[in-house]
């Protein structure tokens, strides 16, 4: 399909359930509140396309370009982004439940307000990216990239951290109770206000990291996690 025949689509409002889009060379396009569910997105070309509000649940947009693509506010619980390349994407006040982002590319995307508890962002690259005010409960990020990034104010409860590089990120006042931050890297991170009741130390490094209070770098170190 043409990117201007479905542009007519989404302006007359269709129901294009299922939408087989594979490969579609869709850069820069109008898609505004499309309904769009569970349709196939794979290895097609979104740069900078219009998807505000969209209804893509259960979309696949594996290996596809959404890079500076504008997904505010659109329904993409249970979309699989893996290997999708992302950077600069805005996902703000998205609904990204249970969402797939394996090893996807999203440097300085804007996530924030977005939900995404549940999501599977495994070996994500993800620096410089706003998560702010985001539900990230239960997220699996291990062996994500994160440097730099913004957490401030997000919930991060029971979330699997395992190996993630969380250095010089901002998680002021985030919620990390019982999250699993095994082996993960916090250097010079913003930990001022942070949760982390029952969390897992176990050889987390912490080092240069902000905000730490004597009881917590006790407990780090009871768990053999680095503290200097």
């Amino acid at each position: 399909m043409k990117k201007e025949e479905l542009e007519q689509k989404v302006k007359a409002k269709e129901d294009m359930k299922g939408a087989d889009l594979e490969k579609a060379k869709l850069k820069g396009a109008n898609l505004k509140k499309a309904e769009l569910k569970e349709a196939n997105l794979d290895r097609a070309d979104l740069r900078g396309s219009d998807l505000r509000e969209a209804n893509l649940e259960k979309a696949s947009f594996e290996r596809a370009n959404l890079i500076q693509a504008e997904l505010r506010g659109a329904n993409l619980k249970k979309a699989n982004f893996t290997e999708a390349l992302m950077h600069k994407a805005d996902f703000r006040d998205a609904n990204l439940e249970l969402a797939i982002f394996e090893e996807a590319e999203l440097d300085k995307a804007e996530f924030r307000g977005a939900k995404l508890e549940r999501a599977d962002m495994t070996r994500v690259k993800a620096i410089e990216c706003n998560f702010r005010d985001c539900d990230l409960d239960y997220v699996i990020l291990e062996r994500a990239e994160l440097k730099d990034s913004n957490f401030r104010d997000a919930q991060i409860r029971s979330a699997k951290l395992e190996r993630a590089d969380f250095s010089g990120a901002n998680l002021r006042d985030a919620d990390l109770r019982k999250a699993d931050l095994t082996r993960a890297n916090f250097k010079e991170a913003n930990l001022s206000g942070t949760d982390l009741r029952g969390a897992n130390f176990e050889f987390a490094d912490f080092t240069d990291a902000k905000g730490l209070t004597e009881d917590l770098i006790e407990e780090i170190k009871d768990q053999n996690g680095i503290v200097d």
